[in-house]
Order: structure tokens, then sequence, then C-alpha cells
């Protein structure tokens, strides 16, 4: 068996092989969805193994800026069998949900294998039914199934804007975006007014930005935070 999740969710002692006698179901991703899924699995006595390119479990949301909640209430946003405790409050915070991955890893006893990147997934040749990865350091796996949980927000995008490459100002993307601090009394355009967007927005305006303009390309909805107080 495998040693249990550290707190960081981090476990390094699965075993990875091509053996035809250990053929588990192979989560790439070690996420909400790809922890979830895992859970699933194993409650239905399936063995998952959870592959994650990072070398902690919820790589990118650890990666994400320091004043993030989630735009979904606490009791909405947790994962199949573990609730989000109350101290989290109603709007979760970006710790407190990479706190909760950790001890949902635990909870559930998951496998997650860090530091292994699949870059290539092919039918098994012996023409079994089974599926072949490729890995990081040569690694070829053999698994029943394969599951792809790596998300959709995988690789930040700038459009190609005319006149991008001559703008002599700072511009960056949301992915970059820690704390207001650097913009102090700084004129900022956020650009996008979706869950990100109005949330950076509103951190440059209370973090000592000179000016915050928001540019939309579609007019939003504007709904009230709670509509049953």
């Amino acid at each position: 068996m495998p040693n249990s999740p550290s707190p960081s969710g981090r476990t390094d002692a699965v075993a990875l092989t091509d053996r035809t006698d250990d053929r588990p179901v192979y989560v790439i991703g070690g996420g909400p969805g790809g922890l979830a899924t895992a859970a699933a699995l194993r409650a239905r006595g399936v063995r998952a193994v959870v592959l994650e390119k990072a070398d902690r479990i919820g790589a990118s949301w650890r990666g994400h800026y320091d004043r993030l909640h989630l735009h979904t209430t606490r009791r909405w946003s947790a994962l199949p069998g573990l609730r989000m405790p109350r101290k989290f409050g109603r709007w979760v915070g970006r710790d407190d949900l990479v706190r909760y991955l950790e001890k949902y890893t635990e909870h559930h006893e998951l496998e997650v294998v860090t530091g292994v990147e699949v870059t290539r997934i092919d039918p098994h040749p012996d023409g079994s039914g089974d599926w072949q990865l490729t890995a990081t350091g040569g690694r070829v796996l053999r698994g029943r199934a394969v599951v792809v949980a790596t998300g959709f927000n995988h690789t930040p995008r700038i459009p190609e804007w005319p006149g991008r490459d001559t703008f002599t100002g700072e511009l960056l993307h949301a992915a970059e975006y820690r704390n207001p601090a650097p913009y102090a009394d700084r004129d900022v355009l956020v650009v996008g007014i979706g869950n990100t967007g109005a949330e950076i927005a509103a951190d440059l305006a209370e973090g000592g930005a000179a000016r915050v303009r928001i540019a939309v390309r579609t007019a939003p909805h504007i709904v009230r935070r709670s509509t049953a107080g």
C-alpha cells in the first residue's frame, strides 16, 4: 500500500508501473476535479492514481492572486464526501481552499504522485483496450482508463491586440497579478469583468491605485451577492 499523503497533498511512494496485473485508472491533474474523481472511483472500489505535474496538489489555485475568493458559497463549493469547515466563512478564500484540498486528499486516502507530467496518451499496443501513458522521465504507464482533469485555465493568453507591440506601459495577464501594492498611485485598465477581472479591479481600487477603469465587451448582468439575505 502507498504511504498516506503528506499535509501538502504529496505522495511519493505510489508505484508507477506497466504491469498487466496492476492497472489503475489514472487521473491527470491534482485539482478539485481530479481529486473528486479519484475519491468517487475509490468509493466504488476502483484504484485511482492522480498524476500531478507540479510538486503539490492544487497548484493552479496556489498561484492565484492573494485576494481570491470563490464566487459560489461554501456550501456549494465543497467536493463530494467532505464538507468545508464553517470557519472558512461564506465565501471561501484561496488559502482556505488549498487547505481544504489537502484535507480532502488525506480524508479519502487518495493515491497522488506529484512531479509527473503526462505528455502522451495512446491505446495500449497489445490491443487489450487499456491505455498507455508516456510521462516524465521516460515513464511508460498502463491504465485501464484515463481521466483528463487538467482544467480550463491551464495556459494564460493575451489577445494579439493592434498596437500591443508598441505599448510602452506594463501589460500583464491576470495570472501574473498577486496584490495591488505594485500599482499604488498608478492608472490601471482592467480588460474584462468576469469573476477574476471584477475582483482584481476592486482589489486595485481599495489598494491605492490612482484610477481603475474596466473595459467590457458585453454589458454584464449585475446581481446582488445574496438574493435571500
